[in-house]
């Protein structure tokens, strides 16, 4: 039996999901890459911990993530115009020691003592802006570290890894939590990040995009700008994007409360949660490529907002937590059948050129999704119950799937290309 990743159909090769994992680069980059989204998942979960134990107000927890969410949208356009004028590699090196350095000063500050509820908002923020600044240039350099053919494997990969973080790292963060506290896991944190600077400081044989002397950052800003407005499923695409994440935002924003108030009110129980959640995410990459098969991907991001809204529900109304443990799972699942669908959309429909800045006005809209949604699931939270939140954040999420259900994303692409073809044929 042969171990080469690509299936032979036909006398020619045809990528499989673990393809792209041929190329020594790439294969690198993943490796690397999973120990920084575990280094960054791990950050999210014990800054939403440790504001529980500073103030247990679910307006002021769901405030954290709203913080991350907030820097990714102050930074996400700038990023991505960054990573097209000048070389990606000192954009991400230039990032990965701002996680770094924030990391480190967070945990210092909390060992210390000194930590209090604004400082973590601030700190996190400031994370934030460095995991935001990575984000557009890693993006873009994906097509860069394996052939076009490859992409998809590679995008499948890369959001698999990410899922697979999301399991570990929470997981690991409630372990330490609970032996260590917050601030021996932040200091911890730090050396996740390591690896794949190092992989990046190493990384020579690299293609250097296209790009057009004397270009200013403002006229290449507004050139993807107008570049997604004018293109009809770029704006549906944001448009769907934008009132996704302002539904789904409830869970990531909340989740410590609900371990806090509604379960047991331990940091593993926290851990558990977001643990499903990374299972899911893992589970959702598997069942990705056979949906694919049958349906379009307009129909699996509406499907899965479907079975997010029902995760909510069970989240909402549950009391124990192997119950919202298996909700979390669900929603794991759900959130990467949207993230990789709308990815992988935005990739095929953007030029090289401006593929970056492409990729940051949709990281811009999605993180500004969730830092509202964030905020605004935290004061209903406050005003109304926790409980009652998750349940109207269904009912939103079910009603926005039926408003957008019409779009067309990436099939009038499809079909546009399908007909050039036949006419070159005849």
């Amino acid at each position: 039996m042969s171990d080469n990743p690509v299936k032979a159909i036909g006398g020619a090769a045809v990528p499989t999901t673990w393809s792209a994992l041929e190329y020594s680069v790439f294969r690198s980059f993943w490796v690397f890459s999973f120990f920084a989204f575990i280094g960054a998942s791990m950050q999210t979960v014990g800054g939403g911990w440790l504001m529980t134990e500073l103030d247990p107000s679910p307006a002021r927890v769901a405030l954290v993530q709203a913080a991350f969410s907030l820097s990714a949208f102050a930074m996400g356009l700038p990023a991505g115009v960054i990573a097209d004028l000048i070389d990606r590699r000192w954009v991400m090196l230039g990032a990965l020691g701002g996680l770094m350095l924030f990391a480190g000063i967070l945990g210092a500050v909390t060992l210390s003592g000194r930590i209090t509820p604004n400082a973590l908002i601030i700190l996190t923020f400031f994370f934030g802006l460095s995991a935001a600044a990575i984000t557009p240039a890693m993006q873009a350099t994906m097509p860069d570290l394996v052939p076009r053919e490859q992409l998809a494997s590679a995008l499948t990969l890369n959001g698999m890894n990410n899922s697979v973080a999301r399991a570990v790292g929470p997981a690991l963060a409630g372990l330490i939590l609970g032996a260590w506290g917050a601030g021996w896991m932040f200091v911890i944190n730090v050396f996740a990040f390591i690896g794949l600077f190092i992989v990046i400081a190493l990384w020579r044989d690299r293609a250097m995009p296209e790009r057009v002397p004397g270009v200013r950052f403002h006229h290449a800003l507004g050139e993807g700008l107008r570049f997604m407005a004018r293109e009809r499923p770029l704006r549906q695409l944001l448009i769907k994007m934008g009132l996704n994440f302002l539904m789904i935002s409830v869970l990531l924003a909340l989740v410590p409360s609900v371990a806090a108030t509604l379960l047991d009110g331990r940091p593993q129980t926290l851990g558990l949660l977001l643990a499903f959640f990374g299972v899911g995410s893992v589970a959702g990459s598997f069942i990705l490529s056979a949906l694919y098969r049958h349906i379009s991907r307009s129909r699996v991001i509406d499907l899965a907002t479907l079975s997010h809204a029902i995760a909510v529900v069970i989240i909402g109304f549950s009391s124990h937590k192997y119950l919202s443990a298996f909700a979390t799972f669900l929603a794991g699942l759900s959130w990467t059948a949207i993230m990789t669908s709308m990815n992988i959309v935005a990739q095929m429909l953007l030029p090289a050129r401006i593929r970056a800045r492409g990729l940051s006005i949709n990281m811009v809209n999605m993180m500004g999704s969730l830092a509202v949604g964030s905020a605004v699931w935290g004061v209903i939270a406050e005003s109304y119950g926790l409980r009652n939140a998750f349940y109207m954040a269904a009912i939103a999420g079910l009603l926005m799937t039926i408003l957008t259900s019409r779009f067309k994303l990436l099939e009038e692409l499809e079909s546009s290309q399908a007909d050039e073809q036949a006419k070159g044929a005849s």
